[in-house]
């Protein structure tokens, strides 16, 4: 039986929260009961509106949780220094520090992940493939910190999650498609989902070195809509190599085509790789090195020497990967259903329905 399966109804997420913490300010909405996270047994029970500190000093145990003792866990609220989450909270004790692990329900855990992730105020059905992307996604990533302690963290590294939301917009995408997911040949599959393509998406693998089923180009309706540019001093350009790579005399890189490939572009028109000619040293960067380098917003951009600087411009934000958030709104505005939405970003991907 899958870790799904055996979940049944409603999966139990453990988000990472906060880690190197000495300390910890607790307060619950309801009846709870502090558990040895490691026995099972009940350590004391706390009132509604009980508040404590677990501090690293005073915690003898490797791990407590914190559960509701009556009520479902998605109904209780546990405020965790100041900010108030869905369900309850495991405190880890490290080496050094603790660890704030939150025991959410994941269909809780997405009303804190989709306000984060897209605007409450996009077209229902772009909500709802926000929604659905998210939840493949906690459920194919689950275990992805599982040498921490958890599921999956807080940040963008796996979903942005910040607790308690409340929109009622974003709760109805959720409650509208609760527990369908999006699979291929029945199993889970990543659901990538970036800011704005540009005008295509990318290969998975031109961005992480491995296929993704599903997850291929496409090109979008809209294409080379609001321009980025990002400007940098040739000298602080040069600077950002060593003083091994001398000064900036030349940049190789074909003209960006979106939507074309070239030698040194992949087929979306991204870069994939540039000759960076210094006087001391000449460099290849992958444009995923470029973009890290210089912040800038997207890989799909044109470098040119213009005297003192250099002049990136581009289009599109994030790896471009999977789902565009614009345009899945776009579309949904064009009258597309959710189902047509995730089809177009996610070839061959199925939904399916898992509880």
């Amino acid at each position: 039986m899958s870790r799904v399966e055996a979940a049944g109804w409603s999966p139990e997420l453990r988000i990472g929260l906060l880690s190197n913490v000495e300390e910890i300010s607790l307060q619950v909405s309801a009846p709870c009961i502090m558990i040895n996270a490691a026995k099972g047994n009940t350590l004391q029970k706390i009132p509604a509106g009980g508040s404590f500190v677990v501090d690293f000093e005073h915690l003898k145990l490797n791990a407590i949780e914190i559960r509701p003792e009556k009520i479902p866990l998605k109904d209780l609220r546990t405020t965790i220094d100041g900010k108030e989450y869905y369900g309850g909270v495991t405190v880890n004790k490290e080496k050094n520090s603790l660890t704030v692990i939150n025991l959410v329900p994941l269909e809780e855990y997405l009303r804190g992940v989709v306000s984060k992730e897209m605007s409450p105020s996009y077209p229902l059905e772009a909500l709802k493939a926000q929604t659905i992307a998210a939840r493949s996604f906690a459920l194919k990533n689950r275990g992805r910190h599982v040498s921490e302690g958890y599921d999956v963290c807080s940040s963008t590294h796996c979903q942005v999650y910040n607790g308690v939301a409340n929109f009622d917009s974003i709760d109805l995408a959720i409650d509208e498609t609760r527990g369908e997911v999006l699979v291929y040949k029945e199993k889970l599959i990543d659901t990538n989902f970036h800011a704005d393509s540009g005008g295509v998406t990318e290969n998975a693998s031109d961005v992480w070195g491995r296929v993704m089923p599903c997850l291929v180009t496409v090109k979008e309706v809209f294409k080379q809509v609001e321009p980025w540019t990002v400007k940098v001093s040739v000298k602080d350009f040069s600077s950002r190599f060593g003083d091994n790579f001398g000064v900036l005399k030349k940049i190789e890189l074909s003209e960006l085509k979106v939507g074309k490939s070239a030698k040194d572009r992949t087929s979306s028109g991204r870069v994939d790789s540039a000759q960076i000619v210094g006087s001391k040293k000449t460099l290849t960067l992958s444009g995923i090195d470029l973009r890290r380098k210089f912040s800038l917003p997207s890989t799909l951009f044109d470098i040119k020497i213009d005297g003192d600087n250099v002049i990136f411009t581009g289009y599109g934000s994030g790896h471009g990967v999977g789902m565009s958030q614009k345009g899945a709104r776009s579309y949904a505005l064009d009258g597309w259903s959710y189902k047509k939405i995730l089809e177009h970003y996610c070839h061959d991907a199925k939904l399916k329905k898992l509880y």
